[in-house]
């Protein structure tokens, strides 16, 4: 049989148009303290397939990645879509649980243009901590009796305690940190709290850090607010503050003795307390703690150190919910070690990190969080985020001591 060159283009593009049709969306929840690295990767994916990509966002937790063919290594999956509003336990329980989440159509969307799908399950994603570390109450709200089981992803997240700018310059001042100022965000200039001060003011105890911010940090005067800016308990940062300031439930092998409770907003926000000296702000998203945190007054939390602080004298203005600073763990930086934040850690002078994991309820889900995976632990720092196999730090699980090889 004899094609003509014009029979075979037709074959050729019908074709393509049929492969291109049965490509298909991953939709994935989960942290989102890693979320621009997700991004980072997928981007790499398509261009090692050569393909063009396409980034489409409505604010810092709903985001795709849409490629012009399948990413590289995930046959049939072109477009990827996430949802990490309500943090790392959504991974769970928006795929093996019963709750559902609005993610961006990539397919039909363009930047210009998002469309949502409205109320639907995802596909798994990525935790800060193993899926063990949230508590059964939260396991039961999304009718499960027990996690899934979470693998344990190839790369590290660190986490640094970031503050309001006026808590900085505070800070600076009472520390001694002369010619320095909110801009001035070398180790040198950083001012530094310890782990026991955090300790106090997040646990749901009440005490001097809830009375008097001067007794507890050396800034102000009795009586001056403090507040305390965190995340949902659904949250896998929250869960790496409670497991590192709290020693709070944190694995599969259960509780550490002595855990703390966690102060929250149904125990110390103002509006129901009438306890001006201390207050809690509580919101699902990373770019709910980085609002929280650029306002006004003094104000601390805990971010990642994905997430980058702007300087006032940034082109444009300083964004918004960008204010804040990091500052210092026991007289230890974690921003600006390294070009990615990661030489302290890595190092094992700095110990707020944990090791990622992940989890793909369906089989596109789990080739797509493998494939991410492995391109976040090929070897290179990204920031806030190290692969654990070039570290010479190690941890064999998050309740595990950090060791070195």
């Amino acid at each position: 049989m004899k094609f003509t060159k014009i029979a075979l283009a037709t074959v050729v593009s019908l074709a393509a148009v049929q492969a291109h049709a049965q490509s298909s969306v991953v939709y994935l929840a989960g942290a989102s303290a890693t979320s621009s690295n997700y991004v980072s990767a997928l981007t790499q994916l398509c261009t090692n397939a050569g393909g063009t990509f396409t980034n489409l966002s409505s604010g810092s937790n709903q985001f795709a990645v849409r490629c012009s063919t399948n990413f590289a290594g995930i046959p049939g999956v072109n477009a990827v879509s996430f949802n990490v509003a309500g943090g790392s336990f959504t991974a769970v329980t928006t795929s093996a649980g019963t709750d559902t989440a609005n993610f961006i159509n990539p397919i039909a969307s363009t930047p210009s243009s998002i469309v949502f799908t409205g109320a639907r399950k995802s596909e798994g994603g990525f935790l800060d901590i193993d899926g063990a570390a949230f508590s059964p109450a939260d396991l039961a709200a999304a009718g499960l009796e027990e996690s899934p089981a979470t693998e344990v992803a190839s790369y590290a997240q660190v986490f640094g305690v970031a503050v309001s700018p006026a808590l900085y310059t505070a800070l600076q001042t009472a520390q001694g940190l002369t010619g320095c100022g909110i801009d001035s965000l070398t180790p040198a200039c950083q001012p530094s709290i310890t782990r026991a001060q955090y300790t106090a003011i997040a646990s749901v105890a009440f005490n001097t850090a809830k009375q008097n911010v001067n007794a507890i940090l050396g800034v102000g005067s009795e009586g001056d607010r403090l507040t305390l800016c965190r995340r949902a308990s659904t949250s896998g940062t929250q869960a790496s503050s409670n497991a590192y300031f709290l020693n709070g439930f944190v694995g599969s092998d259960g509780a550490n003795g002595g855990a703390l409770g966690e102060a929250s907003a149904a125990d110390y926000a103002v509006e129901s307390t009438g306890n001006n000296a201390f207050d809690v702000k509580e919101g699902p998203g990373t770019g709910d703690a980085r609002a929280c945190l650029s306002d006004a007054g003094f104000r601390l939390g805990v971010l990642s150190l994905e997430n980058a602080p702007d300087l006032t004298t940034r082109s444009g203005g300083q964004r918004a919910d960008r204010k804040w600073r990091f500052v210092k763990i026991n007289g230890v930086n974690a921003w600006g070690a390294g070009t990615n934040h990661t030489a302290t850690a890595k190092n094992g002078s700095y110990d707020f990190w944990f090791v990622s994991h992940k989890y793909g309820h369906t089989a596109n889900g789990q080739a797509v969080v493998d494939a991410i995976d492995a391109e976040l632990g090929k070897g290179l720092d990204r920031p806030g985020l190290f692969d654990t196999a070039s570290s010479p730090a190690k941890r064999d699980s998050n309740t595990s001591p950090i060791t070195f090889e």
